[in-house]
């Protein structure tokens, strides 16, 4: 399918589903921006290239009168008064009725579709100043996903000792990382706390949609979108509702010599058909994408400033049919590797894996950097016990040592190179 040079190019990286966000950051940033992106052409092409409006006009108007007229109306809005209804003899009555929106809704759907991208473009632009390359490092373990168990285990090896690099040299002499080092110290880790910011920030820019709606088209409730649902559902149409009026009515002059004619004519808006049928799913879309961010922020938040909720995700991860690390005694290690080594930025790290190159891959790294990090890190090591003697009350089992909590075999964990005072 043959497309228009450089701007197909463009819309697929603009609105292509990154590495370092989830599926409700897509669902913000890629889908609805589309579906808005795309309503907006579609009205474009009605208003621009269709007929938005047709007017009945008296019999004096010929050819260019009749096209003067229509444009005008267009132009200069037109008023709604339900036909039961009187004409108001006032112009200041009808000025009051007047419909304005519908010259603008491509212009503020494009708009919208800008704001729903604007948070992920903020986020693809700092993030990179603390340090942090997302990208590399999950496109590497999705491809580690597909190989061999050889080459996949010289690839952890090397993507583990860059995940290393970028967590552990954060506070080095760039300023932009020292900075975000620096203030990550107090606050928690600057990458994560910017990501949070961004959540919220998606939060906020969908309840803003909501005001944008409403003030747009001139509704003084939020549930607008539910009346309007009703309405349809109940067989109460626009000529009752006037939500989104087909049939509306005009005023305009006519300079004939040294006299003023004004007309009042009866206009169609096609245009409000599309309208009406786009704005209704888009409320409804909205109402949808809010609740699900709402949910989300808040599950983020909680993942990764919990410390609790933190030290969970990295036992779960280390845990398996090997190792079992749910044991009282394994609390602290896994403590100090989560928040002195992965830190937040490291949990998110691997949260971010594990939705784009599945769990085993995430498993292995995590277990490959937990070992590295206990190597390194001797006071991070589990404590011994040796010689406790326990009085068994099974019968016929002899009182004796007691079984040591941590060996090698069972974690994995390197012998400690100091000797080991027994009780």
């Amino acid at each position: 399918m043959l497309g228009v040079p450089f701007i197909d190019r463009w819309l697929s990286n603009t609105f292509k589903a990154k590495t370092f966000d989830d599926a409700v950051d897509r669902l913000s940033y890629v889908t609805t921006a589309t579906l808005l992106t795309f309503f907006s052409i579609m009205v474009s092409c009605k208003q621009y290239v269709g007929s938005a409006i047709q007017c009945w006009m008296p019999m004096e108007f010929k050819g260019g009168w009749e096209q003067y007229a229509e444009d005008y109306c267009f132009i200069q809005n037109t008023f709604f008064i339900p036909e039961r209804s009187e004409i108001p003899g006032d112009v200041e009555d009808r000025q009051k009725a007047e419909i304005g929106y519908y010259q603008w809704v491509p212009i503020v759907l494009a708009i919208q579709a800008f704001m729903f991208y604007l948070p992920s473009w903020i986020w693809s632009s700092l993030y990179k100043q603390c340090g942090l390359d997302f990208p590399s490092v999950i496109n590497e373990a999705e491809a580690l996903r597909a190989s061999d168990s050889e080459t996949r285990k010289k690839g952890i090896n090397k993507l583990v000792g860059f995940i290393e690099d970028i967590l552990e040299t954060r506070s080095k002499n760039d300023y932009g990382r020292f900075y975000c080092y620096r203030f990550g110290k107090g606050l928690g880790s600057m990458t994560s706390l910017l990501y949070i910011c961004i959540k919220l920030m998606y939060l906020a820019n969908v309840a803003v949609q909501f005001v944008i709606l409403n003030k747009f088209l001139g509704n003084e409730t939020f549930l607008w979108g539910f009346h309007t649902f009703a309405d349809l559902y109940a067989g109460r149409e626009w000529q009752d509702s006037g939500v989104f009026p087909r049939v509306t009515l005009c005023d305009f002059s006519v300079r004939k010599l040294a006299n003023v004619h004004r007309y009042t004519v009866q206009c169609v808006l096609m245009i409000n058909m599309f309208n009406e049928k786009i704005y209704l799913f888009i409320w409804f879309w909205f109402v949808f994408v809010l609740i699900t961010t709402l949910i989300n922020t808040i599950c983020t938040i909680f993942r990764l400033s919990m410390v609790h909720s933190r030290n969970n995700y990295i036992r779960s991860l280390l845990s398996g049919p090997v190792h079992n690390f749910k044991d009282d005694h394994s609390k602290l290690p896994i403590q100090k590797f989560t928040n002195h080594g992965l830190k937040q930025d490291g949990v998110l790290l691997m949260r971010f894996i594990d939705d784009h190159a599945g769990a085993m891959v995430t498993k292995e790294i995590c277990e490959k950097l937990f070992t590295n990090y206990i190597e390194t890190n001797p006071y991070a090591r589990p404590v011994l016990h040796h010689g406790h003697s326990t009085k068994s009350t099974s019968p016929g089992i002899e009182e004796g040592p007691h079984e040591h909590l941590y060996t090698p075999e069972k974690i994995g964990l390197m012998v400690p190179d100091y000797p080991i005072k027994h009780a």
